[in-house]
C-alpha cells in the first residue's frame, strides 16, 4: 500500500477529513446568516475558512509543517462539501439543516392553553 499511497499523504488526508467535519458544520451555520445569499459567497467562505483556520489547526494539533498544512487546507476545501453531499444523500441518518425548516407544527390535542385572568 505504501507504493500506491504514501503514509504522509494518508496522514494529511486523515487530518483533512477531521477538519472537514468542523468546516462543514461551520459552513452550515453560516448559511443562516442574512448576508450569505449566493453560492459563490459560500464557496469563498469555505475557501477562506479552510485555509485561514485549517492551516493553524493542522499545525497546532498535529504538529506538521506549514507546507503540509497548506495541503490540509486544500484537501479540506475540496473535501468538506463532498462530505456534506455524501451525508445529505445517504439514507441512514436523516439530517436536515436548520435552514430548510423554520417552523414546527403542534397537534391541536397537544396544545397548552393558558387561562386568562379577569
Amino acid at each position: 500500500m505504501e507504493q500506491l499511497f504514501p503514509a504522509k499523504l494518508l496522514d494529511l488526508l486523515v487530518i483533512s477529513v477531521t477538519f472537514s467535519m468542523v468546516s462543514m458544520v461551520f459552513i452550515q451555520k453560516c448559511k443562516s446568516m442574512k448576508f450569505i445569499r449566493k453560492k459563490w459567497q459560500l464557496c469563498l467562505l469555505n475557501f477562506l475558512f479552510s485555509f485561514l483556520v485549517g492551516m493553524p489547526f493542522a499545525n497546532v494539533f498535529y504538529d506538521i509543517s506549514w507546507l503540509d498544512s497548506i495541503w490540509v487546507g486544500l484537501f479540506t476545501f475540496v473535501g468538506a462539501p463532498s462530505i456534506y453531499d455524501a451525508l445529505k444523500n445517504q439514507k441512514i441518518f436523516n439530517y436536515k439543516p436548520s435552514s430548510l425548516q423554520d417552523t414546527i407544527s403542534i397537534p391541536k390535542e397537544n396544545e397548552i392553553t393558558i387561562p386568562k385572568d379577569d
